[in-house]
């Protein structure tokens, strides 16, 4: 059994798995991460006795660190096989997918690229946002890591699937470009991409017009009054202005 985790994820992934780990192997070592430079730092002698598990992180593994690992890297992806990469979860809202689920996969050189090991798969309510869906991702990450949680601790390679990653690899540029809309844009697909991408608390929706950047308006704005320069009304929804004077 292995003595030696290195967990890559943020606090309540940390908490959630190092529970259930310890309670396979109470002498069990977890050294807890969650940025590249914490893993660059750690020494040679921890890498070769341990094994590196990923959730929820978006620091990508440096192949020299995964060589040195003697039991190898894994990763718990927040989406199905067939979408690798970034913000799966929101197309999978906006191309209307019926089926979502999880990946544990080994960690290769590139992204969502190394052999699957298990999957996790579950069917998306009707109308589902991109919030409710995150909701069900999360459980279905929880079900997946109970599922091979054992395994994860053997010190033989995790057995393979004969499961292929989707040929479309999403990036953040890609997700980006689904944020940025025009005044011309019709009801129905504002309100789907309010549902897909209307979530994200650090990225908005955001219409640009007359070198203005105006940004979809949402609970969490100061109360006041605005100014009638200060927002822009598309299809019924207010977008607050945030920036001025930009190139577009």
């Amino acid at each position: 059994m292995i003595n030696s985790i290195i967990l890559l994820t943020n606090n309540e992934y940390y908490e959630k798995f190092s529970t259930e780990l310890r309670r396979i192997n109470l002498a069990l070592e977890i050294v807890f991460l969650n940025d590249l430079a914490g893993l660059i730092a750690l020494p040679y002698s921890l890498l070769e006795r341990s094994r590196l598990i990923c959730c929820l992180s978006l620091v990508i593994v440096p192949l020299s660190i995964i060589k040195k690992l003697k039991y190898g890297a894994y990763n718990f992806h927040p989406g199905p096989p067939i979408r690798p990469g970034y913000a799966s979860l929101e197309m999978a809202v906006y191309e209307g997918d019926e089926v979502y689920g999880t990946t544990l996969h080994e960690m290769d050189e590139l992204v969502d690229t190394g052999k699957i090991n298990n999957i996790h798969i579950f069917c998306v309510p009707k109308n589902a946002n991109a919030f409710d869906l995150y909701k069900l991702t999360s459980d279905s990450l929880l079900s997946l890591f109970n599922q091979t949680k054992e395994d994860l601790l053997d010190e033989a390679p995790l057995i393979s699937c004969p499961i292929p990653w989707g040929n479309k690899k999403f990036s953040k540029a890609d997700y980006l470009s689904y944020l940025r809309i025009s005044k011309d844009i019709g009801k129905e697909e504002l309100e789907l991409r309010i549902r897909a991408f209307g979530f994200d608390f650090f990225n908005k929706l955001k219409l640009i017009e007359s070198g203005n950047i105006y940004e979809l308006e949402n609970s969490d704005r100061p109360e006041g009054d605005l100014d009638i320069s200060d927002f822009q009304v598309v299809c019924g929804q207010k977008f607050i202005r945030t920036k001025e004077l930009i190139n577009n």
